[in-house]
């Protein structure tokens, strides 16, 4: 008896390739692999075509992993159009783009935010909904935590600044300074303070330093201050201090040096503004001076890093910067917003600022100015007081980062 053959079944292109897709969707590595590539905009939308991939791009390791290997965008810049009415809406700011690009309606997970301070793609927020409360916030997957800040000096926080280092770890440091002096309403000849710092990985704060200031300690801007290369700074208006995190230490710097009359101008807080940035590991002051000549002057000074306790600051650019409007001192004030350094391998930077809403931006390279947009007209029709809304621009880079 003859056993019946069994029939061979050949398979279809169609089967083929439903069968690598298949054995694709289910394989890490090499997903992985893939994703690591994307901006992480589109890693986002991957987690939409299954679960698995969800899962994938949602675990803490792959984050870290991608915060790591991504692509190097151009940094993202978030505008506040005007600080005086918070429930206006912000935008996506591209100063590269034309047209509808150019300003992108970006909308929080929670109404009416405060940024405190933004740093390498993570942002520090205080909301008042409901209740005061702080939030570490993720702009570009738009999850956040919760950070409780209670205690008996609540009301007497001088500072609150945000540490994030993806290359370094992937978990973030809170730093608050806090006056423990008794009374902070009525001048004070020196100020108790005390430094805490809230760590991600154990979610809990530590009292780290107990220190003296020689005057009340008042950080010019509000809250916030600037990361850069393991130390947060802040500007005091002719001083600078900062706080180490790894050596625990908190100390002055002196400022750059300006002329006799530039520095009239900006003690008595006349036609200059200032702007304090890190980039590239490397910490940057600039100073805008508004000349009733029909010009403003520029001055981008970088700190010198290896030798910061002797306050070495080299002047990096001294521009004149033409004007086609006229401005002077009793037509109104012009405002940084922020300054653009390239990345790494590259000598760009430019200068955004704004005056009446007129957003503008001065590039270093080749001397050209440009004014991009006015806020004041349509579509956004922004009100304008005295030299125009009081604007913030904040910088982030796109990432899955873990809050």
């Amino acid at each position: 008896m003859n056993p019946k053959k069994d029939k061979v079944h050949a398979v279809t292109p169609e089967e083929d390739y439903g069968d690598r897709w298949m054995r694709l969707i289910w394989n890490n590595d090499l997903l992985t692999k893939i994703f690591i590539l994307l901006p992480a905009k589109s890693v986002t939308r991957c987690k939409l075509v299954c679960k698995h991939w969800l899962s994938l791009v949602s675990s803490e390791k792959f984050c870290h992993l991608h915060t790591l290997h991504s692509p190097k965008l151009q940094p993202s810049l978030l505008l506040n159009p005007n600080l005086g009415n918070p429930s206006l809406q912000f935008f996506n700011f591209n100063p590269f783009m034309n047209g509808e690009k150019l300003m992108i309606p970006y909308t929080f997970s929670f109404p009416n935010p405060i940024i405190i301070s933004s740093c390498n793609g993570l942002m520090l927020l205080k909301s008042h909904h409901k209740d005061e409360s702080f939030h570490v916030y993720n702009p570009t997957t738009k999850l956040s935590r919760k950070i409780s800040v209670t205690d008996a000096y609540r009301d007497n926080i001088v500072a609150l600044a945000l540490a994030f280092d993806p290359s370094k770890s992937p978990h973030y440091k809170v730093v608050c300074i806090k006056s423990t002096s008794e009374d902070r309403i009525n001048p004070l000849e020196v100020d108790t303070c005390a430094i805490e710092v809230y760590d991600s990985e154990s979610c809990v704060w530590k009292l780290m330093l107990r220190f003296v200031f020689p005057q009340r300690l008042e950080m010019c801007g509000g809250y916030g201050g600037v990361y850069c290369s393991g130390s947060i700074y802040w500007d005091i208006l002719d001083t600078l201090v900062y706080y180490d995190i790894a050596q625990n230490d908190f100390d002055t710097l002196d400022m750059p040096r300006y002329s006799p009359s530039l520095r009239k101008h900006i003690l008595l807080s006349v036609d200059s503004s200032s702007l304090l940035q890190g980039a590239n590991g490397h910490l940057y002051i600039s100073r805008l001076f508004t000349k009733a000549s029909n010009c403003q002057l520029i001055k981008l000074f970088e700190l010198d890093m290896h030798d910061r306790r002797s306050s070495s600051w080299f002047l990096r650019y001294d521009e004149t910067i033409p004007h086609h409007e006229h401005i002077s001192p009793i037509n109104g004030y012009n405002e940084q917003l922020r300054f653009i350094k390239g990345s790494y391998d590259t000598e760009t930077c430019s200068v955004l600022s704004h005056m009446y809403g007129m957003i503008s931006v001065y590039s270093f390279l080749d001397k050209s100015y440009k004014l991009l947009v006015d806020v004041t007209g349509p579509p956004f029709n922004i009100q304008a007081s005295y030299g125009g809304p009081h604007m913030e621009m904040y910088e982030f880079i796109e990432c899955l980062a873990v809050v």
